[in-house]
C-alpha cells in the first residue's frame, strides 16, 4: 500500500481539516497509511481519524500574527491574495518549498494530496503525483493565463512583478520556472469539491466538480415550517460586528452558534435575547427549524443551506465568501452584505423582509434538489480512485 501526505497552507477554516478527515478515513480503510502536515493544528486530532501521523506543516510567513500584514486596499484577484500573504518576495516561497523539501524527505511519500496549497504543489512538482482537492475558490484553474478579478476592480499587485519573484523561487530550489502564475496551482488531478453554481471560476473550469464537503452528510429538505433565524458566526471577525445589534432589532426569534465562543460574547449574545447554543447543531435540526440562515458564507455552510432549501444572507468579509456570496445573490436565494457595512437599523429592516418573502422560501426549497443531484460524487472516492491510479 502507499504512503500518502496531506498538506494544508491557506484558509482560516475548519472546512480544510473536515475535508482532509473524510479523505484519510477512506485511504486508510484502504490499506494505505496517512500523513497529515497542517497549517493549523490546534483541534485537528478531534476531527483526523486515528492512525493519522501529524505534522505542522509550513505557513506562509504573513499568517503568522506577529509579521502580519494583511492591511491595504481590497483584493480583487487570488494574486492579490498570495501577495499579501508573502508571494511578493520570492524568499518566501523560496522558504515554504525548502521547509516542504524537508518534509517529503522525512515522511518519503509515494502521493501528495494538496488542499489549499500552492507551495507544496511546486514542491511536489515532478517529483510526486500530487491531487489537488479544495473548493471552488481555492482550486484555480492551472490553465489560466492570469487570475482574474472577482470584484471588477483592479488588482492591488502587478501580476507580472509577482511571476518574477514567484520564478526567482523556482529556479532557486531547483524548479522549472512557469508561464503564468496560475500554474502555481498545477497538479496531477484536480478535485474541485463544489456546486457549479458557486465556482467563480465556472466558465474556465475543464473537470466536472464532485460534491462539497460539509461534514455530516447531505441535510434534509427543509419542509418550510420552520420560524427561526440561524445565525452561524465567526468570533474573529464578528465578535464586535453591529450584526448582532441588527439581528435583535429584528425582533425575529434568532438561534445562534459561534464555534470557539468567548464567554464574554455568549453573555452578550444571550443578553440580547438569542438563544445560544454552545455546541454545533445537526443541519437536519437547522434545516428544521429554521426560516432563513445568516452566515459569513463558509463554503460548508453555504453549501448546506443551498441543500436543505433554505434562504440565506451572507454576511462576507474576505474575497472568497464575496464570491459565494454574489453567487447566491444572482440565484435569487438570499441576500448579501459586507459584515464591516452593517448598520443595525437598514439591517434589521433587510431582514424581516427577506424573513417574509414567501416567493424567496419557495424558489430556494425548489432549487434543493438540483444540488442534491450533484452529491453522487464524493470527494473521498474520487480521491481513492486517484490514488489507484496515480499509485508507482
Amino acid at each position: 500500500m502507499a504512503c500518502i501526505l496531506l498538506g494544508w497552507e491557506l484558509g482560516a477554516n475548519r472546512g480544510h481539516v473536515v475535508r482532509l478527515a473524510e479523505i484519510a478515513a477512506r485511504l486508510m480503510a484502504d490499506g494505505h497509511s496517512v500523513h497529515a502536515a497542517l497549517q493549523n493544528v490546534d483541534g485537528a486530532v478531534d476531527i483526523l481519524p486515528d492512525g493519522v501521523v501529524l505534522w505542522q506543516g509550513p505557513v506562509w510567513p504573513r499568517l503568522l500574527v506577529n509579521v502580519s500584514r494583511l492591511t491595504g486596499p481590497p483584493v480583487a484577484t487570488m494574486a492579490d491574495i498570495l501577495a499579501r500573504l508573502g508571494l511578493d518576495r520570492s524568499e518566501s516561497l523560496a522558504g515554504l518549498i525548502h521547509a516542504w523539501d524537508s518534509l517529503l524527505r522525512a515522511i518519503d511519500p509515494d502521493i501528495v494530496i494538496a488542499d489549499f496549497a500552492p507551495a507544496l504543489l511546486c514542491a511536489a512538482a515532478g517529483r510526486v503525483p500530487a491531487i489537488a482537492v479544495g473548493t471552488s475558490f481555492e482550486r484555480v484553474p492551472g490553465s489560466l493565463a492570469a487570475f482574474p478579478s472577482l470584484t471588477g476592480e483592479r488588482p492591488v499587485f502587478d501580476e507580472s512583478a509577482l511571476l518574477d519573484a514567484t520564478n526567482h523561487a523556482l529556479r532557486a530550489t531547483g524548479r522549472a520556472p512557469i508561464a503564468a502564475l496560475p500554474q502555481l496551482f498545477r497538479a496531477d488531478r484536480s478535485l474541485v469539491a463544489s456546486f457549479r453554481e458557486i465556482d467563480v471560476y465556472a466558465d474556465a473550469r475543464t473537470e466536472s466538480p464532485v460534491a462539497p464537503s460539509i461534514g455530516s452528510g447531505a441535510p434534509a429538505l427543509s419542509d418550510g415550517k420552520g420560524e427561526e433565524v440561524f445565525v452561524y458566526g465567526f468570533e474573529a471577525m464578528m465578535a464586535d460586528a453591529a450584526l448582532w445589534d441588527g439581528l435583535a432589532k429584528s425582533g425575529l426569534p434568532v438561534r445562534v452558534h459561534v464555534p470557539r465562543a468567548t464567554p464574554a460574547l455568549s453573555e452578550r449574545l444571550t443578553a440580547l435575547g438569542f438563544a445560544f447554543e454552545p455546541e454545533p447543531l445537526p443541519f437536519d435540526r437547522i434545516a428544521r427549524d429554521s426560516r432563513i440562515l445568516v452566515s459569513h458564507g463558509g463554503h460548508g455552510f453555504v453549501s448546506a443551506a443551498l441543500l436543505c432549501g433554505l434562504p440565506q444572507v451572507v454576511t462576507h468579509y474576505d474575497l472568497e465568501k464575496r464570491g459565494y456570496a454574489d453567487c447566491v445573490v444572482k440565484l435569487g436565494l438570499g441576500g448579501q452584505v459586507p459584515l464591516l457595512a452593517i448598520r443595525a437599523e437598514p439591517f434589521a429592516e433587510s431582514l424581516r423582509r427577506l424573513y417574509a418573502d414567501d416567493a424567496l422560501a419557495a424558489r430556494a426549497r425548489a432549487a434543493a434538489p438540483g444540488f442534491h443531484a450533484q452529491m453522487d460524487r464524493l470527494i473521498d472516492e474520487e480521491v481513492a480512485s486517484a490514488v489507484a491510479e496515480l499509485r508507482p
